[in-house]
């Protein structure tokens, strides 16, 4: 038999016996997903070591080499700059303990194609794994290698005819829409303590279930829907003798998100998407929770749902609780670590009617600037414009139903009450501050904190300031790997001053403190238990009023 013949039959034979792997492991892909581990094994079976092929000769075969298959390949050639690239974006390249590609001495043909063949069987298992997504820029560079260094591969690969089936697989799971299922329910059991009356016990819940979409592997569509049981204790409800309204301080994380009694609603809906390098747009069609955009932007970190403080006043500051519903949201890093944020929500954006709808009624506008130049250390500023018709002002997400607010004093929320302070309530116009940040001391041990200043103008009546701040420590694996600890002292939001030319009530201000303390036990990756303490002094801004204090355990459930 002729030396052609004999090529054409081998050759023959391993496309037929890869072609049949490629489509077995396909079926396998498409009838059960968790059978990818295996199929990315079997193909890698197909794939010899290089130890076991290096030294393998077929008998009676010879070919004779193009010049260009003889070159070596240097330091700065398009392959070694294009494979370089492609290590650096997908850490393909096996052998050197960050993951990158390093040759920057000549290598032969062959030992270039080693390198390119392991980047190549990475990839593929990033892509099986769901852990990456690759440019059709990327595919095209993968094909171009491939035919350029297709002899050497085809040797490496020699029971495989050849990276066709690699790179078309590549490019069948270049991106597909895919959406991730998540879920946080959060059990809280509290005992309120107060010379006011006989202890009360009460067991709240609030669920989250949010749906992440993606299209493009750049962009993100969030879905979430809220359930929750939660009522408040009427506990302090005076104020100088007058009857205000009960307080907000102490109200649990669980409180956080409101009253839908036990109804499933939708309390966020928002499309992200990149604009160029440093831009991100957020469409927000509904928000109902601390007005930030996408998916629950925490201000402190590990303080995600359920997993740090226990109080509403503790997880984020209480300006995140102003307004809310439907706009915009535009992100855009000008400086290294710097990203400047500008936010437009309106709280009635789906009302017709006249004094309402996107652009007129209950609204807030934002600017803030973040700066995170490494993990241990954030800094933000920001300013928040508002307005807030007859008697909607409050820190509640703009859910004015819920009268009162989640946090702070009964005055702090319902100063603009028709009946509180004046006969007809009043439209508020406010400016709000914020600087807050916080600092990791070594490695387990986090400093933060933030003050607010809300200034807010009662139309045709007179001017109002709300101060609330708050100094707190988290302590990373305390006791145990994975726990956390916490102590937060703090003044939830309080009505200091009240300037108006109309006669008024006088009202207390005496300074109210929130003092917490908390410990978090990671039973396994999805349940925790997070006893806490928390202690209010002078609630609802009046001394004479009795201490509160609350003693409670949350359970987390995250899945």
């Amino acid at each position: 038999m002729n030396i052609t013949k004999t090529t054409t039959i081998l050759k023959q034979n391993f496309s037929q016996a890869a072609k049949a792997v490629a489509i077995a492991s396909t079926i396998l892909i498409t009838a059960n997903n968790s059978a990818t581990a295996q199929t990315i094994e079997s193909n890698n079976e197909l794939i010899s070591p290089i130890g076991d092929i290096e030294g393998e000769v077929v008998d009676g075969m010879e070919q004779i080499n193009r010049v260009s298959e003889l070159l070596d390949v240097n330091a700065g050639d398009w392959a070694d700059e294009a494979l370089r690239s492609l290590s650096d974006r997908y850490g393909c390249i096996g052998g050197y303990p960050n993951g990158t590609y390093q040759g920057h001495a000549t290598l032969t043909r062959y030992e270039f194609a080693v390198g390119l063949n392991s980047c190549l069987k990475n990839i593929q298992q990033l892509l099986a794994a769901g852990e990456a997504q690759i440019s059709s820029e990327d595919i095209a560079t993968l094909e171009k290698l491939q035919k350029n260094y297709s002899a050497e591969l085809v040797k490496i690969n020699s029971r495989l005819d050849p990276l066709e089936t690699t790179i078309g697989q590549l490019e069948d799971t270049q991106f597909s829409t895919t959406t991730k299922l998540l879920g946080n329910l959060r059990v809280q059991t509290n005992t309120f303590f107060s010379g006011d009356g006989d202890p009360q016990t009460n067991m709240q819940y609030n669920l989250f279930l949010g749906q992440v979409t993606s299209f493009t592997g750049r962009d993100t569509l969030l879905t979430a829907l809220g359930a929750t049981n939660t009522t408040f204790p009427e506990l302090a409800s005076t104020n100088s003798g007058i009857d205000v309204g009960s307080t907000r301080e102490g109200s649990s994380d669980t409180a956080g998100s409101g009253d839908s009694a036990n109804s499933l609603r939708l309390i966020g809906l928002e499309y992200q998407f990149p604009l160029g390098d440093k831009a991100v747009i957020d469409i927000v069609a509904a928000n109902r929770y601390r007005f930030s955009p996408i998916l629950l932007r925490q201000f402190f970190p590990g303080y995600s749902l359920g997993q740090g403080p226990v109080s509403a006043f503790a997880e984020a500051p209480p300006i995140y609780l102003l307004g809310g519903g439907s706009g915009i949201s535009a992100s855009y890093e000008f400086l290294d670590s710097t990203v400047l944020t500008l936010t437009y929500l309106s709280t009635f954006a789906n009302d017709a009617q006249s004094s309402r709808g996107l652009f007129n009624g209950d609204y807030i506008a934002s600017a803030q600037i973040n700066y995170n130049p490494t993990a241990d250390f954030f800094l933000q500023l920001l300013y928040q414009n508002g307005y807030f018709d007859n008697g909607n002002f409050g820190f509640n997400n703009g859910q004015t139903f819920r009268g009162n607010g989640f946090v702070g004093t009964a005055l702090a929320n319902r100063f603009d009450d028709p009946g509180v302070f004046f006969e007809e309530g009043a439209e508020v116009s406010s400016n709000a501050y914020q600087i807050g940040g916080y600092y990791t001391i070594g490695d387990r041990i986090i400093v933060g904190g933030w003050v607010n200043l809300i200034k807010a103008r009662l139309l045709g009546k007179g001017d109002a300031d709300i101060w609330t701040y708050s100094l707190q420590t988290a302590f990373l694996d305390l006791f145990i790997e994975g726990n956390q600890g916490g102590l937060i002292v703090g003044v939830e939001p309080t009505l200091t001053s009240l300037d108006t030319s109309l006669e008024i009530p006088e009202f207390e201000n005496d300074t109210s403190l929130h003092i917490e303390a908390y410990y978090r036990h990671q039973l396994n990756d999805n349940i925790s238990l997070t006893p806490s303490l928390i202690w209010i002094t002078a609630p609802n801004q009046d001394a004479n009023n009795k201490d509160i204090a609350i003693g409670g355990i949350r359970t987390t459930f995250n899945f």
